[in-house]
């Protein structure tokens, strides 16, 4: 796996048309325009990932009362396998800690075992499942909650 270097920024208006390009040939089940600009509005922490000045991932997370929740974490379909989705997640543990945050949830579709594997290795457990979460076609995936514990040692 080759490690590309990557810049995070603030997701803007104006990268909302990028963002859904992402989001819509890299996804299963892709995000809306109308959702990210949602989430900006709402005040989640929505973040980009670039590689030379081209955005190759983003994720949004909301963050209250001392927990955070991963809501989307896309890496671009063109850029996957380059290590772009581990830094991206390390970049959104080190934001959560940063806000306070003691501990990090996410689901992760229960087909998904690249997904899957990469948050047990940055430290996720498997805390649960919620049935039927995922449209899978006609039919419904389940999804496998994943918990943290974040501490800030780990971050400094």
């Amino acid at each position: 796996m080759t490690s590309t270097t990557l810049i995070f920024r603030t997701m803007h208006d104006t990268d909302l048309e990028q963002v859904n390009a992402v989001e819509q040939r890299s996804a299963e089940h892709p995000w809306r325009k109308a959702h990210f600009a949602d989430s900006m509005k709402s005040g989640y922490l929505c973040e980009l990932a670039e590689a030379n000045g081209t955005p190759v991932g983003h994720s949004v997370m909301m963050a209250a009362a001392g927990e955070a929740s991963i809501l989307i974490l896309t890496v671009d379909k063109k850029h996957q396998g380059k290590g772009i989705g581990r830094q991206l997640l390390q970049h959104m543990m080190l934001k959560a800690s940063q806000s306070g945050c003691e501990t990090i949830l996410l689901e992760v579709r229960q087909s998904n075992h690249k997904a899957f594997n990469l948050y047990l290795h940055e430290g996720f457990s498997e805390i649960g499942i919620r049935s039927n979460y995922y449209p899978m076609g006609n039919n419904r995936e389940d999804a496998i909650v994943m918990a943290m514990e974040l501490y800030s040692d780990d971050f400094d």
